[in-house]
């Protein structure tokens, strides 16, 4: 999966890395459920880091289309709850995991 941060690039992020990112993604859920657009700020912040963190950059000079989008710190909480309503299939911006895991997953299919 290939994940665009809006200013500064794409990264490439695995299925079990999905897993932890869910939890941060949940973060910035409760933040903006919660109206509460500072801390909307920080978890986005951790949500970013943590892309970052796990996935492996695309080089610029790559042309990738991304799967998913994040929107840049700039972001207003009507910007991000707009955001979060447009992406309903998911939980959050970042997709639900379990099932791309368990496709992996041998054990699974038995």
């Amino acid at each position: 999966m290939i994940v665009r941060i809006m200013g500064q690039g794409q990264w490439v992020l695995e299925p079990e890395h999905l897993m932890d990112l869910n939890e941060l993604d949940r973060e910035l859920e409760e933040r903006v459920a919660a109206e509460d657009e500072e801390g909307m700020r920080a978890a986005l912040q951790r949500l970013i880091d943590g892309v970052q963190a796990v996935g492996v950059v695309v080089p610029d000079d790559v042309l990738a289309e991304s799967d998913l989008i994040l929107p840049d710190m700039d972001v207003t909480l009507d910007e991000m709850q707009a955001l979060l309503d447009s992406t309903s299939e998911y939980y959050g911006l970042i997709p639900d995991a379990d099932d791309d895991l368990h496709e992996l997953d041998p054990e699974s299919q038995h």
